[in-house]
């Protein structure tokens, strides 16, 4: 849905509790129940779970202050659990781990007595900041995941290493772009996740050469400074009515509604119409897109350009030889990962296709495992707001992540 659309439709959504009889769908945005949770933060919405909620601000080596959420563990307020870090993806924020209520994978773990973080990448809601550059600057917005990869994350594990006084305990699960900032980080700075046990990666994204995300139609404009300025933003990701529609062109072939489609986050990850949590919608719109830089989106638009590969950023020829000493980016060393990874996949994801996930998995030496969500319909979002999510994805999760606690007896 285009940001203009989200804004109007939601005093409609807002104002009024809508009887529970009435029937809430895509085509009946405005029948769906009033969700509090829609117009909170993070913590808030843990709060008004009975969740003990804090956020703590977290400055990276290149001056960006991070907002970090934390539930210290189950709302009997016992403290002290193993760490667990959730690190969301593209254009999202440390809001998607909460918005399921009770089913939320932060509540569960939470729930069985972990101390749990939540990451925000910079530029996104809650980490729109920095000690010396505005927010209105060129130069804040000059980054893509690979400075997440190689400085937010050491920040925020180190971090939460300090706080928690348990270097080497923390359990990382990351979603999409979570996973590629893991992988940048452990393969560029291993002694960094040398503070993490455990990797837990949901729709990881490193290749893509078979991706179906509508994100590939952007692939051609990569070099394209001017058709970027006008159609994507230069400095913020802020797309366009016209990028919106060339965007939503594979929505139209497969039939899927029009307001569902002109929602960025679904035009580029896919919809699952059985699978969605229709009740979880006008609260997943109010927290997401979050927030990115097009240099962000531009990145992984530019490894399917490249044959899919997993790279830094291209500048081109004469910018690579600038930054890198050579004609072509690197390419990020998935071998000289040492962490333990676990990878949990989906057939009908859109940006993680099942063929790149299984060659990732090939290219890691310390892979524990492989699980694929046994729903063939399952896709991108669905891993955070798939009705199914906490019985297909999270129940397994935590039997894997059981392997790797010290002293949790719920689980």
């Amino acid at each position: 849905m285009h940001f203009l659309l989200v804004v109007l439709l939601l005093p409609a959504i807002k104002c009024e509790i809508i009887p529970s009889n009435s029937t809430c769908s895509i085509e009946s945005l405005e029948k769906c129940p009033y969700n509090p949770d829609a117009d909170l933060t993070t913590p808030q919405i843990a709060r008004r779970h009975g969740y003990p909620a804090e956020t703590h601000f977290v400055t990276t080596d290149d001056g960006y202050i991070l907002g970090i959420h934390r539930i210290p563990g189950p709302k009997t307020g016992v403290k002290g659990g193993q760490p667990v870090f959730l690190q969301h993806g593209l254009l999202s924020s440390s809001a998607d781990w909460v918005t399921e209520g009770n089913n939320s994978l932060a509540f569960m773990l939470a729930d069985a007595g972990y101390d749990v973080w939540m990451g925000n990448a910079r530029g996104n809601t809650y980490s729109k900041a920095h000690v010396n550059l505005s927010v209105n600057s060129a130069q804040f917005w000059n980054f893509s995941w690979h400075e997440m990869g190689i400085h937010d994350l050491p920040a925020a594990l180190y971090y939460v290493s300090n706080t928690t006084n348990k270097p080497g305990e923390i359990i990382y699960i990351g979603h999409s772009m979570g996973t590629t900032m893991f992988f940048v980080c452990s393969s560029i700075k291993p002694q960094v996740v040398k503070n993490v046990k455990v990797m837990v990666a949901l729709a990881p994204v490193a290749y893509m050469t078979h991706v179906k995300s509508p994100i590939r139609y952007l692939s051609p404009f990569v070099n394209d400074i001017e058709w970027l300025a006008k159609y994507l933003g230069v400095n913020q990701f802020l797309p366009n009515n016209k990028i919106m529609k060339f965007l939503s062109y594979d929505c139209d072939l497969l039939k899927i509604d029009e307001t569902i489609c002109k929602d960025v986050i679904f035009s580029l990850f896919g919809f699952d119409k059985d699978e969605f949590n229709m009740a979880l919608l006008p609260t997943v719109l109010n927290h997401d897109p979050a927030g990115t830089s097009t240099k962000t989106v531009l990145h992984f638009a530019q490894e399917i350009k490249n044959e899919g590969k997993f790279q830094q950023y291209d500048y081109g020829p004469e910018g690579n030889m600038v930054k890198y000493g050579r004609l072509t980016p690197p390419e990020y060393k998935l071998l000289n990962i040492k962490a333990k990874i676990y990878i949990i996949y989906a057939q009908n994801d859109w940006l993680a296709s099942y063929i790149d996930v299984i060659r990732v998995s090939h290219n890691l030496t310390n892979n524990i495992g492989v699980y694929k969500v046994p729903l063939d319909a399952f896709n991108h979002v669905d891993f955070l707001f798939g009705k199914h999510a906490a019985q297909l994805v999270y129940a397994p999760l935590m039997k894997v992540i059981q392997n790797y606690t010290d002293e949790v007896d719920d689980l």
